[in-house]
């Protein structure tokens, strides 16, 4: 998977593209998920469609080219960048 950058710091998704899915997680997720995006400066919103896009289409309901499952977009979080632990 890639990170890619858009316009203006976001990816090239229109927000047209996009609709909202609030889901409740465990607080292990969470904090899995948050070390996740301290790791790899990746959002998280990000990892998560990737993620269900890999198991949509693990179970055929997507095909395995489907664009959420190579584009992920960098965090926008304030500080989480200074975080990373790639960053010296």
């Amino acid at each position: 998977m890639t990170v890619e950058n858009g316009s203006q710091g976001r990816p090239g998704r229109k927000p047209g593209d996009l609709v909202r899915l609030d889901a409740k997680i465990t607080a292990d997720l969470d904090r899995a998920l948050n070390e996740l995006v301290l790791a790899t400066g990746v959002a998280k919103a990000s990892l998560v469609r990737a993620a269900l896009a890999q198991y949509l289409a693990a179970h055929g309901a997507l095909t395995p080219e489907h664009p959420e499952l190579i584009t992920l977009a960098p965090t926008a979080g304030p500080g989480l960048a200074s975080q990373r632990k790639d960053t010296p």
